[in-house]
């Protein structure tokens, strides 16, 4: 059978599923069926699997109707397009529409129109797909992934007006194309970027999202900075200083789930959380890339010296880079009103703080191999965001602020 006629059944399998969802009983038992038909007659294994977990979970009632239907619709429907439009070009936009289509038939008929869940889920599958295109369990963790996604945005239950959501898409989308352009990000740093700009900008505001660009900015100047030297050295970013979603993951997720609890409760603390992390990730990125031009590096736990681009090595230009981007990031932070003045001096000294205990934990644990360069910062800007956070409900509970 020609594998468009493949696709076109499959679809219109999963779409008789979403029309019949309002009337049929044990829907997930029905969707327990479909995937052991995609298992042994289709031979789709993963993507059975992953079908057959969200079955599950839509039956025990814990994924939403729209969690269950809406990840297959948007696969299934997206692949679709890809097949029948193959020789027109620009695959992601053609998957992107058809993604986008079934996403949108789906929470309409099923009464679960959210418009920032769905953006969100959107930009989440293309984010998976990005990463995990070269994986065979690719469609399995892309089908779980948006499924968990709809249903914790779900649940937040969290309103953001037309405006500002299309205000967030668009200005992120754009910073998405020219950081690609300018060959700072790579695919998988594109997708990821945009669902942080839009979630930053749809939970705490336009200015927070200005906060971590410049973040990026200044690690992208800086990693370009003398960059032929650091290849020389071998300490040089690798793709050519292109960063990519686990960079974002591991400097800015901490930022990001600080944004969302205080869009939640509006508490001062998550700014702190917010700022301190974001502070060390700047501090740091910044002692890393200046810091290795400053001559032989000490060793953070010894003092003994090493060669340059050890991890938890240290040196005293790097200290100051440090200090300088925390300066930067916490004042712009002033500036644009994300935080109060006293915040943002708990960012500068968290970011001193979580950049040194960076250099710690590289010592520690990255030169043992028990966790590698990403890992290492993000317990750093987890240790900068939650010292901050501590510093500042200290201070709100004496009543000094």
């Amino acid at each position: 059978m020609d594998t468009r006629i493949k696709r076109l059944i499959l679809a219109l399998l999963v779409t008789a599923l979403m029309l019949g969802s309002p009337y049929l009983p044990f829907l997930g038992i029905i969707g327990i069926v479909f995937a052991l038909f995609l298992y042994f007659v289709e031979k789709s294994k993963y993507f059975a699997l992953g079908v057959g977990i969200l079955s599950l979970l839509y039956e025990t009632g814990y994924v939403p109707v729209s969690a269950f239907i809406g990840p297959m619709m948007m696969i299934i429907w997206g692949e679709y397009f890809l097949k029948i439009f193959k020789n027109t070009g620009h695959p992601i936009l053609i998957f992107s529409t058809g993604a986008t289509i079934s996403l949108l038939a789906t929470m309409l008929y099923t009464n679960e129109f959210e418009p920032l869940v769905g953006i969100i889920a959107l930009i989440v599958l293309l984010m998976l797909r990005s990463i995990l295109t070269s994986r065979e369990d690719g469609s399995m963790i892309g089908l779980l992934g948006v499924g968990m996604t709809i249903t914790l945005f779900e649940d937040l239950q969290f309103f953001v007006d037309y405006r500002t959501l299309a205000l967030a898409v668009i200005i992120c989308a754009a910073f998405g194309y020219f950081a690609y352009r300018a060959k700072t990000i790579d695919l998988s740093g594109v997708f990821t970027a945009v669902l942080f700009g839009v979630i930053l900008i749809s939970f705490a505001g336009v200015n927070w999202f200005f906060v971590v660009m410049m973040f990026f900015i200044l690690g992208s100047i800086f990693t370009k900075f003398r960059y032929s030297e650091k290849e020389f050295l071998g300490v040089a970013q690798g793709k050519q200083g292109r960063r990519g979603y686990m960079n974002a993951f591991a400097n800015a997720g901490v930022g990001i789930v600080g944004s969302v609890l205080y869009g939640l409760t509006g508490d001062v603390i998550f700014i702190a959380l917010f700022l301190g992390s974001i502070s060390t990730a700047t501090a740091d990125t910044l002692a890393s890339e200046i810091g290795v031009t400053g001559g032989k590096p000490y060793l953070i736990t010894t003092f003994r010296q090493v060669q340059p681009g050890t991890n938890g090595g240290v040196t005293v230009l790097g200290e100051l880079a440090c200090i300088f981007g925390a300066v930067i990031i916490c004042g712009m932070a002033f500036v644009l009103g994300v935080a109060p003045w006293y915040v943002c001096l708990i960012g500068v000294v968290t970011g001193f703080i979580g950049t040194n205990l960076d250099s710690l934990y590289g010592a520690l644990l990255e030169n043992k191999k028990i966790i590698g360069n990403s890992g290492t910062n993000l317990l750093a800007t987890l240790s900068g965001g939650i010292i901050a956070m501590l510093i500042c409900l200290a201070l709100v509970h004496l009543g000094i602020v």
